[in-house]
């Protein structure tokens, strides 16, 4: 009886601390499908050409100013004015992926940005990692016919736009 009990111990320590030995993901791939709208009644498109690249700052504190900040990788401290022109992490682009670009997130916050050289639009947003999630698979719709919009968390900028107008 004893040695009965002896084994059911173990075999329930063991069957607990089971969780334990589990491998533990302190990263997260951010997998982005980039579309383009050219117009209102355009299709999206996927885009050719973007540049990723993120820091370890909140979003809270830290913005971009202009489309010459974002090609330039600048980035500023809202209350203290500060600069940082060198990221923490590049991502890689591949257009003939469905996500084409892609980075590695290892920091509890990151300020994700991504460039658009061809159509001079910019997009940012705050990542928070989650625990245990190795890939994320998310989409990013850019248009070109507004000045700016947020979409899914994200902050895309067109610096360049120039309303129509109609000469009716």
């Amino acid at each position: 009886m004893k040695r009965t009990l002896i084994i059911i111990c173990t075999a329930l320590a063991v069957s607990l601390m089971w969780g334990c030995f589990k491998d533990v993901v302190d990263y997260t791939i951010y997998n982005t499908a980039i579309y383009e709208q050219k117009s209102t009644d355009g299709s999206y498109l996927p885009a050719t050409d973007v540049e990723t690249y993120a820091y370890w700052v909140d979003t809270t504190q830290w913005t971009i100013k202009s489309w010459d900040d974002a090609v330039a990788h600048r980035i500023t401290n809202k209350i203290t004015g500060e600069t940082m022109d060198t990221p923490d992490a590049f991502g890689s682009f591949n257009a003939s992926e469905e996500y084409q670009s892609s980075i590695r997130l290892d920091k509890k916050v990151s300020m994700i940005v991504m460039v658009c050289p061809e159509t001079q639009i910019y997009a940012y947003r705050k990542y928070v990692l989650p625990e245990n999630l190795g890939e994320v698979l998310t989409k990013l719709y850019i248009t070109t016919w507004r000045a700016s919009h947020n979409v899914a968390g994200w902050r895309v900028v067109n610096q360049y736009y120039t309303p129509t107008t109609d000469n009716k």
